[in-house]
């Protein structure tokens, strides 16, 4: 809706975790290079950072001062203000059992550094319990750069509307931002930029609550450049595993760029094996739909231009096999049902999503093969005209029976993106005509206006208000799901490239604080060609997808990270009220207040989440 890694790093006692760039090599006054995270770093920028850092020497700093919320914040890849955090001496987290936690540490000097490394000891606990390093991954943060050339979406959030030297950095040739996580052998930095160190602990489900203590070790050129102390404060609470989550997470994914991205035939062997391991990382978040296409290109788009044309830069296919004899449509759902069981295997589910029986911002058309001929027929046709009437009129009750038969019908929605409500209502009596099962089975993802007609209902940004508690309470007594969005808008809160990073985080807080069940967007991986060199198909930069293509699978980004902890905190608040009965007790409205002040995160407190985290925590623990 657009209108709308690689293997796991080692981190155990003694054992060297780090990633790497390109070096950028000084000649004069000017530093030049190829990598992807700039092209020059001119005079003027360089003396913008030796001021910042307050140094020519080697410098590391914790983002934010605070290492429990550092990861809330992008660090500049040439910072042009004063660092703070450089005098932080000891780091500490607070976690509870069976999550994740992530941290950043940053380094930059005067001079190019090589091989910047992270070693990271065991923590010892209560008894001589052990914090493993193997819960626990270090990853670098990857800059891409930031593509400013207009598109013809005028609604979308501009650059400057959405980010600040916060987030992104550099002279325009280009400017980067900071937001993929790479897992590699080794990381040489610049001189006069900044690198972050970003760190995820996993705590194990049978952990010890109390008190565990360790070191973290930054090392360059061979030598320990800094030595911080670290602790975790382990409390005794639980988040569910991602399976159990009760946050109704809809994140689509593309399976089409898998393949381009990863240089594979589209539905080979390899593809199949790719797709399960982008499944696997969907899953560890708790997504709750496996998102599938029963006609081509249901993302065709009408464009200002006069084109037709996916508002993907690679389109999607259907996963239905449509065919057309000269008197009937047969149909072959090979394809979907090897899709569907493929991510049920990878712990995805239980809901099946089917897009879509009406076009994105175009013309109704279908597509089948003509088995006379051969060849495929694309055909416009009216909105509940005859022609339309007979297509689907075959289709409902065809996948309706093929669905029975494969115990899925239950499980099965009919999804729509954005269709207003004089069309929704169009097709809503028609599925009742014909296959009234799935009456109650419609998703929508849009206006406020369609939630008559939608049993799960993502409303927009601009509706959000209009969803009051109460009757989303009186939707969840129906039995019906309610959730959020956002996409190329609002400026904030969103997940985009360049947004702050704790916006990911609160958003989860948002859908708690207005008693929603959840979060929907559009794209997890509808990437350009090379997303690291043109990020931006036609949206604003990262509307398009959550994560990265990796060298084996996918590369997380800070924004997907964020998402998930803003996702484990929902799950904390939610046993909260469990254990309150139900109700929202005064110290928890107050936190989810504090954590939902301000949704620009250019200006928001970052550790307004760890204290309303904190009183979560202790809600639970009291």
């Amino acid at each position: 809706m657009a209108r709308t890694s690689s293997a796991v790093a080692g981190f155990v006692a003694g054992v060297v975790v780090a990633a790497s760039t390109t070096a950028i090599a000084v000649t004069g006054t000017t530093t030049t290079g190829t990598d992807l995270n700039s092209k020059a770093t001119t005079t003027w920028l360089t003396v913008k950072v030796a001021d910042a850092m307050g140094s020519r020497d080697t410098i590391t700093w914790v983002p934010t001062g605070s290492f429990a919320g550092s990861a809330e914040e992008r660090v500049p890849r040439y910072p042009m203000t004063a660092i703070q955090g450089k005098d932080t001496k000891e780091l500490r987290l607070s976690a509870v059992r069976n999550e994740q936690v992530s941290a950043q540490l940053a380094i930059a000097s005067g001079r190019n550094l090589d091989d910047v490394e992270a070693v990271v000891g065991d923590l010892t606990g209560p008894g001589g319990a052990k914090l493993s390093g193997a819960d626990a991954q270090v990853r670098f943060v990857s800059y891409v750069p930031v593509q400013r050339s207009k598109s013809e979406v005028d609604w979308s959030a501009t650059i400057d509307q959405v980010s600040s030297a916060k987030e992104v950095s550099g002279d325009r040739n280009p400017d980067v931002v900071g937001d993929a996580l790479e897992e590699r052998d080794s990381v040489d930095v610049p001189a006069y930029a900044a690198q972050p160190l970003w760190f995820t602990f996993h705590i194990p489900e049978k952990a010890r609550p109390g008190t565990y203590t360790g070191t973290v070790k930054v090392n360059a050129d061979g030598r320990t450049q800094a030595g911080y102390p670290l602790t975790i404060e382990v409390a005794d609470a639980r988040v569910p595993d991602p399976e159990d989550y009760d946050f109704f997470l809809d994140v689509w994914a593309q399976p089409e760029t898998i393949a381009k991205n990863h240089g594979v035939r589209l539905w080979s062997d390899q593809h199949w094996k790719l797709i399960e391991k982008y499944n696997r990382d969907l899953a560890s978040r708790g997504q709750k739909v496996i998102n599938t296409t029963i006609v081509d290109n249901p993302w065709h788009h009408q464009w200002s231009l006069g084109t037709r044309e996916s508002q993907t830069a690679t389109p999607y296919t259907s996963m239905v096999g449509w065919k057309w004899n000269g008197k009937s449509f047969v149909f072959d759902f090979g394809r979907l049902d090897k899709y569907v069981q493929t991510a049920r295997r990878s712990g995805l589910g239980p809901d099946i999503g089917a897009f879509s029986m009406l076009a994105f911002q175009d013309q109704e058309h279908l597509t089948y093969t003509d088995t006379s001929t051969g060849r495929t027929v694309y055909e416009n046709v009216d909105l509940g005209g005859s022609r339309w009437r007979e297509a689907w009129g075959a289709f409902l009750p065809a996948f309706e029976k093929h669905l029975k038969a494969k115990g899925w019908l239950e499980d099965t929605w009919l999804s729509f993106d954005e269709r207003p409500v004089n069309t929704m209502t169009v097709v809503k009596n028609f599925v009742h005509e014909v296959a009234p099962v799935f009456d109650d089975r419609i998703s929508v993802a849009g206006s406020i206006s369609t939630e008559g007609v939608a049993s799960n209902l993502s409303v927009d940004w601009g509706g959000i208000d209009a969803m009051t508690k109460e009757k989303v309470a009186e939707r969840r007594k129906a039995g019906k799901i309610t959730t959020f969005y956002v996409y190329g808008a609002p400026a904030h809160p969103n997940t985009l490239s360049f947004s702050p990073a704790v916006e990911s985080r609160m958003l989860p807080w948002i859908s708690a604080q207005r008693n929603l069940d959840g979060f929907l967007r559009w794209s997890y991986n509808s990437w350009t060609s090379d997303p690291f060199k043109q990020p931006v198909h036609i949206f604003t930069q990262g509307d398009e997808y959550l994560v990265y293509p990796g060298k084996d699978g996918p590369m997380s980004s800070i924004r997907w990270e964020q998402l998930k902890e803003g996702i484990e905190d929902y799950e904390l608040i939610t046993e909260l009220r469990k254990k309150d009965g139900g109700t929202d007790s005064a110290a928890l409205t107050e936190a989810l207040t504090t954590a939902t002040r301000n949704v620009d995160g250019r200006t928001k407190d970052v550790g307004d989440i760890e204290t309303a985290r904190a009183a979560v925590v202790k809600g639970l623990t009291s």
